[in-house]
């Protein structure tokens, strides 16, 4: 069974295809900004002439026109392809791979680029129950990392990063089989006229 994993919801671009649970192609580079321009020929490249049995898409948070680029990509793909899409948080992936190079960790408290100068936070255990998400400043986070990392119990660690799909096998199916709708933490700055 092949899975395309993609994620256009923050700053990289991150695709990973995987057969039989085994990942067999991978790209993640930081690009900022074009995902909509760069996504289809990145696909084309890491598929070449094949197509996938089932597609897994970062559903945010994150960028509110990235989420949606990925969201419409994903269940493109699966209508023409005729596969299942499901979704995944980038807060879950950052976390699982927290929690895949250091295995003894309980719990992560993620961080991630939350935009017009904010930060998400959101702590996630090794069940992957989350908390809340919460939007602070830089300094809210760094001062609440720097409280945390006094008192931190040893299994509990703090990261931060870019939501990469070569984990996204490593999450267990309830976090990986979300409805591919998009999760955001504010409301879009666009608003229709009076």
């Amino acid at each position: 069974m092949k899975i395309l994993a993609l994620s256009t919801a923050s700053p990289a671009l991150s695709l990973a295809l995987f057969d039989d649970g085994v990942l067999t192609a991978h790209r993640h580079d930081i690009i900022g900004r074009g995902h909509a321009e760069a996504l289809m020929p990145a696909i084309a490249t890491l598929m070449g002439d094949g197509r996938a049995d089932a597609i897994i898409v970062d559903i945010g948070p994150g960028s509110f026109t990235g989420i949606r680029i990925g969201i419409a990509a994903a269940r493109a793909l699966g209508l023409a392809w005729g596969v299942p899409v499901t979704g995944c948080t980038g807060a879950a992936l950052v976390a699982v791979r927290a929690f895949a190079e250091a295995p003894g960790l309980a719990a992560v408290t993620v961080l991630l680029d939350a935009g017009r100068g904010q930060v998400l936070r959101q702590a996630i255990d090794a069940n992957f129950d989350a908390g809340a998400i919460a939007t602070v400043t830089p300094d809210e986070a760094a001062a609440a990392a720097g409280a945390t990392a006094g008192a931190m119990a040893p299994a509990t660690a703090i990261h931060h990063g870019q939501p990469d799909m070569a984990f996204a096998l490593y999450l267990p199916a309830h976090a990986r089989d979300v409805a591919p709708q998009a999760l955001y933490v504010r409301p879009p700055d666009a608003v229709l006229p009076l």
